[in-house]
């Protein structure tokens, strides 16, 4: 099928799709278009406005949030500051299970929709969300492309957590996604072959953008190095990654394959569309519906704080100073692109992204990763790995190997993680696996501790 016209999807495509689902994504982005040029004061001052609006809907529409400002002395009426917000309790992925009905509004919008986390952290967790959140979300996401010169309609492949085999309903996206100049590649297919097949549809297409998982999109710039791809000026704009850290390492190498700008986004299902990159290298927060705290600050520990949000334009289901589970820091500098909108400094990654030694000392998983990585014998013999902590006192490497790989290599593997663990008593086991199962959703975790999130929720309480 040809590639339709641009200016068709979206001057109409879009717009028309957008008006049966009941969104009013353009009149928001045209607003967005607007604030995004607003002082920090004038911005701040807008947010605490919906913020405050959005407080006295929960406290007079949701049970749970009824009770919990009656029970804590935190009415509406009494939040006068940021600080005074700052002191309701915080909600957690526990507290949305167990008391899933008592967030739902007894006077909620009609036009909902149920959305469930990838559950990355072995906890998946569903909230509903209304029209009017889902277009502040396509708003935002539209703005952060715009300010890399790609626009609705422009020619886009997602490489993504897409089945292979397609159902009826599947096909019909398809479909639909042709008519959208999209193209969905499959995540879950990463070996020699797909990622062959995956650089001829780039060929072929010359996407303006594309939007992936930032292993998967990696992967592939690796593939195409080592295979002499040379990069063509005008295409892609951009690359857009999502859902998973995206490492320095991972970066420098997809922009030079590709030639083009690499541009992080942050989210979560629970809480909408928190930040995006600008060219200019801020990370901006949606200020317009989103408050981002950064709780119970660790530096001394090196991991940040944990990313506390609030999505203030979520009313069918009110999500207020939800924990993320993902740790990072603040900026407190303007970007030199000259928006107001505030900045997130870092995202260290998960609590689960974590490695605790049998000291008790913090390590992040990315400096496990890096001496695995930046090890030359080692990287030239391994195509994907993952550390797993399943003790205090024991590491699992699973290894794919790619050619080369030997006991010797194993030995090298042990050797450097025991670099980082020489505080303690760290036992290593490499296990060669032919594949990585990747998680539901089609992420893949270079790091993953099964005793890091409880040991830092000690940390930081």
């Amino acid at each position: 099928m040809t590639p339709m016209n641009a200016w068709l999807v979206r001057s109409v495509l879009f717009p028309w799709q957008e008006r049966l689902k009941g969104k009013a994504t353009y009149a928001r982005l045209r607003e967005l278009e607007q604030s995004q040029w607003l002082s920090p004061l004038a911005l701040r001052e807008l947010q605490f406005q919906q913020l405050h609006r959005h407080l006295e809907f929960a406290y007079r529409e949701v049970p749970y949030y009824t009770r919990l400002l009656n029970e804590h002395e935190l009415q509406p009426s009494k939040i006068h500051s940021l600080e005074d917000f700052s002191r309701i309790p915080c909600l957690t992925k526990q507290t949305i299970r167990r008391h899933f009905d008592e967030l739902r509004p007894k006077n909620g919008p009609r036009r909902i929709k149920r959305m469930s986390s990838g559950g990355s952290t072995g906890e998946p967790v569903s909230v509903f969300v209304d029209m009017e959140r889902l277009a502040f979300v396509d708003a935002a996401r539209i703005r952060a492309h715009r300010w890399f010169g790609v626009e609705i309609g422009d020619r886009e492949v997602a490489l993504w957590g897409s089945p292979i085999e397609l159902t009826k309903q599947d096909l019909a996206r398809k479909v639909r996604d042709r008519l959208f100049n999209s193209r969905l590649l499959s995540a879950f297919d990463l070996g020699e072959a797909a990622l062959a097949r995956y650089a001829t549809i780039l060929r072929r297409y010359r996407p303006d953008k594309i939007i992936s998982y930032p292993s998967a999109i990696y992967l592939l710039a690796c593939f195409l190095k080592r295979h002499g791809w040379i990069p063509e000026p005008g295409w892609p704009k951009a690359i857009f990654t999502t859902a998973e850290t995206l490492h320095d390492f991972q970066r420098r190498t997809i922009q030079t394959v590709f030639g083009c700008a690499v541009a992080d986004e942050y989210g979560c299902r629970e809480g909408g569309m928190i930040a995006s990159d600008c060219p200019a290298g801020g990370f901006h927060i949606n200020a317009e519906s989103v408050l981002v705290e950064v709780d119970r600050l660790a530096h001394d520990k090196g991991i940040g704080g944990e990313v506390v949000m609030t999505n203030f334009r979520s009313f069918a289901m009110p999500v207020i100073r939800y924990r993320t589970g993902d740790m990072g820091e603040l900026a407190d500098q303007r970007c030199p692109c000259g928006r107001g909108l505030p900045l997130l400094r870092s995202l260290h990654g998960r609590r689960s992204d974590f490695l605790i030694s049998s000291s008790g000392r913090v390590i992040h998983g990315q400096a496990a990763a890096y001496l695995i990585r930046e090890t030359a014998h080692i990287r030239e013999a391994i195509r994907e790995f993952q550390v797993i902590q399943d003790s205090l006192d024991h590491l699992i490497v699973k290894v794919v190997p790619d050619g080369g790989f030997s006991a010797e290599t194993g030995h090298a593997i042990v050797a450097r993680l025991a670099l980082l663990f020489s505080d303690g008593h760290m036992a290593i086991d490499v296990e060669v696996v032919d594949i990585i199962e990747r998680l539901p959703s089609g992420k893949h975790r270079d790091v993953v501790s099964k005793i890091a999130d409880r040991y830092l929720e000690n940390l930081l309480s």
